[in-house]
């Protein structure tokens, strides 16, 4: 929460949870899951998103929980 409460983008968010040491890949795993909702998945860098395996999947899947709780 700190990292996000500390950053004004996803991308300095996550960074800064990254950076922290220790357990980073779930301190920043949290952080960029608090931080997509807050800043939204059009503001996640393009070129991180590119990278993420099974993207349509996930989009699709994202998708239909939102359908869900509406």
């Amino acid at each position: 929460m700190w990292c996000l409460l500390t950053t004004s983008s996803y991308s300095e968010a996550v960074l800064k949870a990254v950076n922290l040491g220790e357990d980073t890949d779930t301190t920043a795993a949290v952080t960029g899951g608090l931080a997509g909702i807050y800043y939204g998945f059009n503001n996640i860098p393009s070129e991180w998103v590119e990278q993420i395996a099974r993207k349509d999947d996930i989009i699709a899947l994202a998708g239909r929980l939102e359908q869900t709780l509406e």
